[in-house]
């Protein structure tokens, strides 16, 4: 289904963003371009096609196209174009979607004049100025460029020789930091290679055991001094960064191996990652020297993939007056993206530029490391550190709301006089710290502020419920109105050893009413597909379509059938976080709660009989035998605790006892209920259960709490008993029918043997 004709929507603002960034007589249009350059239809008719933009420069040419939202076909188009004309010189590819700058869709392609093949840029999602397509295009040219899958073969070679060279797992993350610092150090590059071992009489004259790289250690400690110096804001706790790399001092490092390390750094890393191709290397570095010792799953730190990096940037709307705030920052990563937005949206007006290092990004973290590795991040892509804050984000105050400490006092009326506009949050998961930092975060913002945080998919309906001054979702609420919550696919954080149910939530910081709507966008798949050796990888090249429904569904608060809706998320005075229809259907909606009482299953697989004379109900379709009960049917058995079948319901009738991974679910008296249709029911809802309650970092649960306090339809006993006659009563006649038919086919057979 094309969605894309569903919105108001133009190509033409598209064509419009790339005017005004490049000014509006720098390419020649469609109309003008001269029939010289010799360009073919993409229809593939022996007629002329043009694409929308066309410039000539002496050393290259620079084909354009673009469309309103769907990317993908203005990069099949733009390659047709880059292949197919009579230009006897090498020529830049431009693919550009979207209909606001602050939401850019860009990606950038190169083919030499021999035109045999089309190579990509890594640069992406932002306007770069035609000098510096000219370098960028140069330096692929001269090899000196790297894709993303060469970028992580050389962290994990690396990793294997700081491994190899017993360089601790928490310190190499670190190290390749300092190093990537230092040779932003001019005179540090001239003299790397050329640094000796101390010679004997030297040793003599130290008086102890030295390792080989000394001096290089030395050298290498000063010149991230040099390049960091003491810059943290005054309102951090006391940081060194002599103290935070001093274990650089105590490398045993091999010397040759020591330059070698530094060699490819500087020629496969640095060199590409210049300038224009900035991208969270720290950040995808940290995820790979960890990942080897477990240390992520040991810290609770799960780092956002970079595709859902960008998405979460670019649902802020970011614009020159925005203060961006990132309360547990973590490597930096939000924070370089919304500089990089906020770079382009400055062009190349030096004074914004300025402003936007000194001011408009605030950062805060807690761990030494990740601040360390953050602020380096920030340093490599242009040294926006000034508000880099080495603290909790989290402000501690008694029941009054008033402030424990004058530190956290101080802290909070500087946030507050920088006036931060958007913050862009992936929090810590355990326990309630995602809605604690989503609380905090809105303190901070100005009225009308937008927060965009990544956090556990049932964070607000599991604290929904209680007073407004005991739950803290009510809470929540009361400052902050819920714009959108979009669904990520459970396969997001593999890449981590995680699966985990999250979704990004959209707040504005102004009191959410009774009436509001919420936009519930479900993100089924992200398009991205694990390869081995590589990751999830974009290979199919569908995010960036995916992404572009995404902004435009929320922008324009858009239903999109079975992806999204609009509900609210309060009714008759309840609150409902996973949403009440806008649409009745004229069925009431009531907690699981209050129409079954709901029981914990008691036996373990392990504890079944196969000799048992009573069905032992599992969260398999295949049960188990044993030798007690402690169940009366009928009833519904569903499994919470059981991943693969998580939110499954089974009908159970007479003597049985359930697994305790499941629950056992019984009538109340209060309202009618034919069990055999909710059975289907609760099939049928299965999926939009687990997205709305399925909780945990490793292992998908779904609490018994959280089931009761699930709000679903009620039928009426008569339209239950009909369905149960029309339908499921044919179906299990059926099945019986299927069931004998098997039997007999396997006598038959049987006999013939």
């Amino acid at each position: 289904m094309d969605i894309y004709n569903d919105y108001e929507v133009s190509e033409t603002n598209t064509e419009n963003l790339f005017r005004d960034f490049y000014g509006a007589k720098t390419f020649i249009e469609k109309s003008a371009i001269p029939k010289r350059y010799g360009f073919k239809s993409k229809q593939g008719t022996k007629y002329k096609g043009y694409p929308d933009f066309f410039l000539d420069t002496a050393d290259f040419s620079i084909v354009v196209e673009a469309k309103a939202l769907k990317h993908s076909s203005a990069e099949e188009e733009i390659k047709w174009y880059m292949l197919n004309n009579s230009i006897d010189k090498n020529i830049v590819g431009i693919a550009i979607s979207g209909q606001e700058l602050s939401q850019v869709k860009l990606t950038y392609f190169y083919v030499t004049s021999s035109k045999k093949e089309i190579n990509k840029f890594r640069v992406s999602d932002k306007f770069v100025s035609i000098d510096n397509l000219s370098k960028i295009l140069n330096k692929h040219l001269r090899g000196e460029n790297i894709s993303n899958e060469e970028l992580s073969k050389i962290l994990k070679k690396i990793n294997e020789k700081f491994h190899e060279n017993n360089v601790k797992d928490t310190e190499r993350s670190l190290l390749f930091s300092g190093m990537l610092i230092a040779l932003t150090n001019t005179n540090f590059r001239s003299i790397y290679k050329s640094i000796e071992k101390p010679s004997a009489e030297e040793i003599a004259k130290i008086e102890q055991a030295v390792p080989e790289s000394m001096y290089m250690s030395d050298e290498l400690l000063k010149a991230i001094n040099i390049q960091l110096k003491s810059r943290v804001n005054n309102l951090s706790k006391k940081f060194s960064w002599i103290d935070q790399f001093s274990f650089i001092k105590n490398l045993e490092l091999n010397l040759s191996e020591y330059k070698d390390i530094l060699s490819e750094i500087h020629q496969k890393i640095y060199i590409p990652f210049q300038n224009e191709e900035k991208q969270d290397v720290l950040g995808r570095a940290y995820k790979i020297f960890l990942s080897r010792s477990g240390k992520i799953d040991n810290k609770n730190i799960i780092l956002t993939p970079d595709h859902i990096k960008s998405l979460m940037v670019k649902l802020a709307r970011l614009n020159l007056d925005d203060v961006v705030l990132d309360t547990c920052t973590g490597t930096g990563g939000f924070l370089m993206e919304a500089m990089e937005k906020l770079n382009n949206l400055a062009k190349d007006d030096e004074n914004e530029l300025e402003k936007i290092r000194e001011h408009k990004l605030i950062g805060f973290e807690l761990d030494s490391t990740l601040f360390a590795l953050s602020c380096s991040n920030m340093f490599l892509h242009g040294d926006g550190r000034s508000n880099m804050l080495y603290r909790d984000s989290l402000l501690k105050t008694n029941k009054k709301q008033k402030f424990i400490n004058q530190k956290d006092a101080d802290l909070y009326k500087w946030i507050k006089k920088q006036k931060p506009t958007k913050c862009i949050i992936n929090p810590p998961y355990e326990k309630n710290k995602p809605i604690k930092f989503a609380q905090q975060a809105i303190d901070y913002l100005e009225p009308n502020g937008k927060l965009i945080i990544i956090m556990p998919s049932p964070t607000l309906t599991k604290n929904q419920i209680g007073k407004e001054s005991t739950s803290l979702t009510k809470k929540l609420l009361k400052s902050a109105r819920l714009d959108y919550v979009i669904k990520m696919p459970l396969q997001i954080f593999s890449e981590q050893g995680r699966t985990v149910n999250t979704s990004i939530f959209g707040f504005t910081k102004t009191p959410h009413e009774k009436d509001d709507e919420v936009l519930f966008y479900n993100l089924k798949e992200d398009g991205l597909i694990s390869v081995q050796h590589k990751g999830r990888i974009d290979k199919y090249n569908k995010w960036n379509d995916y992404e572009n429904q995404i902004l435009s569904a929320v922008k324009n608060s858009k239903e999109i059938d079975r992806i999204s809706k609009k509900k609210r998320i309060f009714k008759d005075g309840e609150l409902n976080c996973a949403g009440f229809e806008v649409n009745e259907n004229g069925h009431n909606m009531i907690k699981i709660k209050d129409l079954f009482t709901i029981e914990k299953g008691t036996l373990a697989s392990t504890n079944a009989n196969p000799d048992g004379q009573y069905n032992f109900v599992t969260a398999s379709s295949e049960w188990k035998k044993s030798d007690y009960y402690d169940q009366i049917g009928p009833a519904l058995v569903y499994a919470t605790k059981a991943s693969g079948s998580l939110g499954k319901s089974q009908y159970i009738d007479g003597n049985f006892v359930a697994s305790n991974l499941c629950n056992v679910l019984k009538p109340r008296k209060k309202y009618e209920i034919n069990l055999k249709f909710y059975n289907w029911y609760f099939s049928a809802i299965r999926e939009q259960i687990i997205a709305d309650l399925a909780d945990g970092t490793s292992k998908l649960t779904i609490s018994e709490k959280s089931l009761g306090d699930y709000y679903i339809e009620y039928f009426d006993i008569e339209e239950q008993d009909k369905f149960v006659r029309k339908y499921i009563s044919k179906y299990d006649s059926l099945k019986e029918e299927l069931k004998l038919a098997e039997q007999n086919l396997n006598a038959k057979i049987n006999d013939l043997i």
